[in-house]
């Protein structure tokens, strides 16, 4: 029996009948290809983790002491490999949010029928047979929710760009490289695109596109990522948090201390031919060298044998360059940044 065992799931729940009739039951429709083991608290759930060797953690967010939440962190500080999922029976948009920025690969409503749990049979098997990609995986120091968009506008993508942080769950649309609907809180279009790329913090993921009810953004999605920086700049002067609320003194201080401003923004083919420009100081010099970073992304990338070098960040002393070479196009963008000695 122990040869047909392909993975061992562990479900953390305080309900233990719960738990007996989903491991009867998932035991059964995996034909015993899973190893259903069980936790009534997060505690055991540690020391079955220590004991076993465990590919998916599901949890149920309601639970004493250490909630559902508390242990998708402390999983995803001590166990960063292991794949994590929710799934609970109070769901909320919030909790949702919540689950995904602690670490969870799915969050998942508990079913209230036969077919409901085969489905969730069926998304659970899609979990543990998700592979990373070949190649180069981690954080990107400063990354930011404009640099995504940039991306996949550049990209020519169709994506849902989701963002969590204690305030806001919103979504930005993105269909074929444009922005077409933003959506936060009780807010829509521009207010809810300016309000969730001025947010101080939090976490954001990629979704596969749907078509929005509506779509609320039109212009080029460069004229409203240069607004949304502008806006940004002018709640900083005041002192705003982005959920709308006064800032802490504190708070307040940091974000007044620096501000950034987008100074250039130039895309052109790989030839030179201009696609778009917005105020660029020389614009045949910026050709040359985004041509010349073309050029030797891919020489290093044959001497090291390390995969594409698509994109070149440098620091400047008032700011900050970005280099792109994707898709057939080239892209240079520079932000400056200053303090703010207004009192």
């Amino acid at each position: 029996m122990s040869e047909a065992i392909k993975h061992n799931i562990l479900f953390v729940d305080d309900d233990s009948d719960f738990l007996a009739t989903l491991r009867d039951l998932y035991e059964m429709m995996s034909e015993h290809s899973w190893q259903i083991f069980t936790a009534t608290s997060a505690n055991k759930a540690l020391e079955a983790l220590d004991a076993e060797r465990i590919d998916l953690v599901v949890v149920d967010v309601n639970m004493p002491v250490i909630d559902g939440i508390q242990f998708m962190g402390i999983l995803q500080r001590r166990h960063p490999k292991l794949k994590r999922a929710v799934l609970t029976g109070l769901a909320s948009p919030e909790k949702r949010a919540a689950a995904l920025a602690n670490g969870a690969d799915l969050f998942i409503e508990k079913a209230t029928s036969p077919d409901g749990y085969k489905s969730i049979f069926a998304m659970f098997g899609e979990l543990l047979q998700w592979q990373p990609r070949e190649g180069f995986q981690g954080v990107l120091r400063k990354v930011g929710l404009n640099d995504v968009i940039q991306m996949e506008c550049l990209s020519r993508n169709s994506s849902i760009l989701e963002i969590y942080n204690q305030h806001v769950l919103g979504r930005i649309y993105i269909e074929d490289g444009n922005l077409v609907h933003a959506e936060g809180g009780d807010m829509t279009g521009e207010k809810a695109l300016y309000r969730l790329l001025s947010l101080p913090g939090g976490s954001f993921e990629l979704a596969q596109f749907e078509m929005p009810k509506e779509k609320t953004l039109s212009g080029s999605w460069e004229m409203l990522l240069m607004e949304a920086a502008r806006v940004r700049d002018e709640m900083a002067m005041n002192g705003k948090e982005a959920n709308g609320a006064e800032a802490s003194p504190a708070a307040a201080a940091a974000e007044v201390k620096t501000s950034s401003r987008l100074e250039e923004t130039l895309v052109c083919t790989r030839t030179g031919d201009m696609l778009f420009d917005a105020t660029p100081d020389d614009v045949p010099a910026r050709i040359s060298w985004l041509q010349s970073v073309e050029q030797r992304a891919g020489q290093l990338g044959q001497v090291f044998a390390l995969g594409d070098f698509d994109r070149l960040e440098t620091e400047l002393s008032e700011g900050r360059a970005i280099s792109l070479v994707r898709g057939g196009k080239l892209v240079f963008v520079r932000v400056s940044t200053s303090l703010n000695t207004k009192k």
